[in-house]
Formats: structure tokens, C-alpha cells, sequence
């Protein structure tokens, strides 16, 4: 019987490989950067931040984060190549030593989990699709939505796959509206959650909040793909600012990349 230790557990580690939503569309249209400030879900303490980053090529993005101090903690290449709903993407976790990697190419996905200090995979699996429900990976679900969106304002709950790195499969999510759980005059909340009941019962959904007139991501509240350094995924509510974001932000010109302090915050183990 599966318990609620092991279902977090699996929760984290389909974020962890499989970002829920970001905004990296908008990161080019904004000048090549957006910001999205972590903060602690119940104490509101900021965690860390997330910059979107063109890097001048027009099929990548790039993604930094950053502690509360400034010191670099992971990095991340999107490559969009493979499809606006299945990027590829290479992500270094400076504070646990890994780096993740996920792809989809002639209908396999691909998930790799390697030692960063030598290159030796800790785990790696394929996964064939099934063609019955698209897939979707890392920041390709913002296009998702935005793909959907006059059908999930109207009501309707959409289906799809998640590369699962935890059981070496795919796994059937679903996103449907919901009422905003934070304080909005205007935004348009939708609810992210397993698709099979039971887990369902156990595990608590994500929300994500959108600018209903541009139909930009806003918020993101639950779990984080950045962990606290021992495997647990940090609970947060992300806020995005699309608004005067420096150049220097996606410089890392100033960040000596040997930085292993993971953020601290509620976790859920």
C-alpha cells in the first residue's frame, strides 16, 4: 500500500524532473528576462529566486536560480527544438551535485539523473508514449495552458503525461480551474493534480495563478523543483515580475559556481 511519506516523496520527484509551469515565453518578450521570487508558503520567507534568461538562441532559454543571498544554486537549459510542449532540458543542482536531464525524441522520453562531480549516471530510464494523451515536459506546460485556455476557463479539465523519474514512467496529470487560494482581483487560478484518485486524496494540488488579459503565469504555489539538500522538495509560492528586470540578473559572471547550501524552508519529505 502506498503511504503518504512514499507519495510526497514521488510528488517531489516528478517536479523535480518536470517542472510544473514557467514563463519562459515571456522571458523574450520582456527583454529576455523574468523573475519569479520564491518565498516559504506558510512563513512567506523568500527562498530563492528564478531568473528566465534568452541566451540568443532563439530555440533556448535559460534558467537561473539564485539563493537569498545571491549565491548560485542550480541552473537550468531549456531546449525547445523538440517541440513548444516538450522541451528538453539540462538542469545543474549546484546543492546537491546532480544533474538532471530529460528529452523527448522518435516518441521516448528520456530521464537521467547523473553524479555532476563525475559524470556517472545514479539512474536513467525510456519511456515509450502511447499517442492516446500528449506529453508535456518542464516549462512546456505554460504553452499547455495557454494552448487550452478558452476550453479550461469554460470549465473543461485537460489530461497528460509527466515524465515520473521515480517509477521510470509516465504519469497521468490533469489541470482544471479553481478559486484563487491567495488574495487576486483579477487573476485566473487553475488546480494541477494527479489524476489517479487515491494518490489524489493524498497528495495536495498545485495552483497557478494567470493574468487572464495577457494570460501570463502570476503565481505558482506547492511544490518546487529545488530541494533543501536532503531530497526534500520546498513548499512555495512563487510570484513572477515581468517588470524591470536588470541584465545583470542573467549574468553569472559574479557567481564562482561552487555554491552548496540549499535553501531552507518548510519541506515535505
Amino acid at each position: 500500500m502506498m503511504t503518504l511519506g512514499k507519495t510526497n516523496r514521488g510528488w517531489r520527484l516528478l517536479l523535480l524532473v518536470c517542472l510544473a509551469a514557467a514563463p519562459s515565453v515571456y522571458a523574450v518578450e520582456n527583454g529576455g528576462r523574468v523573475v519569479g521570487e520564491a518565498h516559504d508558503l506558510e512563513s512567506d520567507e523568500l527562498l530563492y529566486r528564478e531568473i528566465y534568461c534568452a541566451n540568443g538562441n532563439p530555440d533556448e532559454m535559460e534558467v537561473i536560480y539564485r539563493d537569498e543571498a545571491g549565491g548560485l544554486i542550480a541552473r537550468k537549459v531549456l531546449d525547445y527544438g523538440s517541440g513548444a510542449t516538450t522541451p528538453s532540458f539540462v538542469q545543474r543542482n549546484l546543492y546537491s551535485s546532480e544533474i538532471i536531464e530529460v528529452k523527448l525524441q522518435d516518441s521516448k522520453v528520456s530521464m537521467t539523473v547523473l553524479d555532476a562531480v563525475n559524470s556517472e549516471p545514479k539512474r536513467t530510464s525510456s519511456t515509450q508514449t502511447d499517442g492516446k494523451l500528449p506529453v508535456v515536459i518542464d516549462a512546456g506546460f505554460d504553452e499547455f495552458v495557454r494552448d487550452h485556455w478558452d476550453s479550461l476557463v469554460a470549465g473543461e479539465k485537460k489530461r497528460f503525461l509527466f515524465p515520473f523519474a521515480e517509477r521510470d514512467s509516465l504519469v497521468e496529470l490533469r489541470i482544471k480551474p479553481a478559486s484563487c487560494n491567495y488574495a487576486t482581483e483579477t487573476d485566473q487560478c487553475f488546480k494541477l493534480e494527479l489524476s489517479n484518485w487515491f494518490v489524489r486524496m493524498l497528495v495536495k494540488p498545485i495552483e497557478l495563478g494567470y493574468d487572464p488579459v495577457l494570460r501570463r503565469l502570476t503565481r505558482y504555489r506547492g511544490l518546487s523543483n529545488i530541494g533543501d539538500g536532503k531530497g526534500n522538495g520546498l513548499v512555495v509560492d512563487i510570484r513572477y515580475d515581468y517588470r524591470d528586470v536588470p541584465a545583470h540578473a542573467c549574468s553569472l559572471s559574479d557567481q564562482a559556481p561552487a555554491v552548496s547550501a540549499a535553501p531552507s524552508g518548510r519541506v515535505r519529505s
